[in-house]
């Protein structure tokens, strides 16, 4: 019920839903639901948000195909990210899971930088805000507590102890951030996908084929 009736008001709606996306098992089992909801956020933040109106959603192939943002996040996400999918080449891998083929993964590419990429960054910039502002509280917490512990020392003495704790959780959630990881974890226990080698499938068809040719031959010929 409170997937169906989210809303887009503000960033921290968008938020919410990707947030969602961090359990595998909930996906698969509202995947239907998730789609539509994940549309009307992108078709939110490009043409609320961002005033972006140029940009048709959900987004189509030229032959009319549709293009699952969704599932587009999901695996590009799934493989370490834009950078990482960019650098190793896994965009033809990206295409051909959806559907389409290893030819089309430029394409992929341009869409995801159109949909996505300007919201998996403003995601993790207000991460990173939160967490900032969780930081300064702690601090603001912390010289409270010198205060207290002036009047009682080891009741001051356990404060700077829970504030050190939460101090360091609030540095660590930084760091996977700025890392990359944090919330993408859950979608990268498996061995990330290697460099797609064209070159090296290309051979690999033509020997095959070839293969197929000579037994033919073979056939034809007894």
């Amino acid at each position: 019920m409170i997937l169906k009736t989210l809303e887009f008001r503000d960033f921290s709606d968008c938020k919410a839903l990707i947030n969602m996306l961090d359990d595998q098992e909930y996906v698969f089992k509202y995947k239907e639901i998730l789609q539509q909801k994940f549309e009307e956020m992108i078709q939110w933040f490009l043409y609320v948000y961002m005033g972006i109106t140029s940009r048709p959603v959900p987004p189509y192939f030229p032959d009319q195909r549709k293009i699952d943002l969704l599932s587009l996040y999901i695996l590009v996400a799934k493989d370490g990210g834009y950078r990482e999918v960019t650098t190793e080449n896994i965009w033809p891998i990206i295409a051909k899971d959806l559907g389409f083929e290893y030819k089309d993964g430029d394409y992929m590419r341009i869409t995801y930088a159109m949909y996505l990429d300007v919201l998996e960054y403003y995601y993790k910039f207000k991460s990173v805000q939160e967490a900032v502002h969780v930081k300064e509280m702690v601090n603001e917490g912390a010289e409270f507590s010198g205060d207290a512990h002036r009047k009682t020392r080891s009741e001051g003495t356990n404060q700077y102890e829970q504030a050190d704790k939460v101090h360091a959780g609030v540095d660590a959630t930084q760091f996977a951030l700025f890392a990359g990881s944090g919330w993408e974890d859950n979608w990268n226990l498996h061995k990330r996908r290697k460099r797609f080698n064209f070159s090296y499938m290309k051979k690999a068809m033509d020997d095959a084929n070839q293969s197929v040719m000579k037994k033919g031959f073979n056939i034809t010929k007894v």
